[in-house]
């Protein structure tokens, strides 16, 4: 049987490989599976038997719900890079498991239950015990960071935190200061459809090779619950210090923050630094 004889058409290679050929066309304009050849007067797509694997393979990607732009780096990866690249998937799928079940163990226990809304000076917004986060403050020391800024939506913004405080921490290398926490600044509003932008934070130990030091001053704090560490339950803590700024007349200084202690994904403040004033 010659080669052209093997060649599968669209047709055929679906029902092969149980991909629409509406999700085969996809595949080919993504870059990840393209036709073996393509008929230039008819415009005819044919597929060779061997590539039913690679069609597989993404379906079964796909089934777990990677991306396509992951899937393409797993495919053009092998060995020890694409088992790398499977588990940091299998990580971030894990996270996000583990984000819906606290907030639908949040919602069990009514976090969100409908409460009456409150001014900006009403009692109890910074009160344990009476229905908004406790609020804190605390002065905070110099500290100079490495940056970098991105934009993006709350769908994406973890793995863009993940991946850009991973290579700021790569490109800063031993003057990491890991006693100090990451820190992402909110410049702008990120949502479903706002992106930002952001800005990631790395603490390093010196002046040298930092893109920038915040000076000491003073903050406004939450410790924001395991089950409430996402969008939107979190917008609660942000709302929290915002309202105890008001209330104790005091100006904001710079963007509101989220600040991630120990490097962990789940152990998350939200602060504000503020100008201190004299009283």
């Amino acid at each position: 049987m010659s080669e052209t004889d093997a060649r599968l058409s669209i047709g055929e290679f679906s029902r092969v490989t149980w991909l629409s050929p509406k999700a085969l066309r996809l595949y080919e304009r993504r870059g990840l599976l393209r036709p073996d050849v393509v008929d230039e007067y008819t415009g005819y797509r044919y597929y060779r038997p061997s590539q039913a694997e690679r069609a597989r393979m993404i379906a079964l990607l796909r089934r777990v719900g990677m991306p396509l732009e992951r899937i393409g780096a797993v495919l053009d990866a092998a060995g020890d890079e694409r088992r790398a690249l499977l588990d940091a998937y299998r990580t971030d799928v894990v996270r996000a498991h583990e984000r819906a079940v606290a907030l639908l163990d949040g919602l069990a226990r009514g976090l969100l239950d409908d409460r009456p809304e409150r001014g900006e000076g009403a009692p109890g917004a910074d009160t344990p015990g009476e229905g908004g986060p406790e609020v804190s403050s605390r002065d905070v020391p110099e500290r100079h960071f490495v940056a970098r800024t991105v934009r993006t939506t709350v769908a994406d913004l973890p793995s863009h935190i993940e991946r850009a405080a991973a290579e700021l921490s790569q490109r800063a290398g031993a003057a990491v200061d890991r006693s100090g926490p990451l820190v992402v600044v909110y410049h702008g509003e990120v949502g479903w459809e706002s992106d930002g932008p952001v800005e990631v934070r790395v603490p390093v130990t010196g002046a040298s090779g930092a893109d920038g030091v915040e000076p000491a001053g003073s903050e406004l704090f939450v410790d924001v619950p395991y089950g409430e560490v996402q969008f939107p339950t979190i917008l609660r803590a942000f709302d929290a210090v915002r309202a105890a700024a008001a209330r104790h007349a005091r100006r904001p200084s710079g963007s509101p923050r989220e600040i991630y202690l120990d490097g962990d994904p789940f152990r998350c403040q939200v602060a504000q630094r503020y100008v201190r004033t004299r009283g």
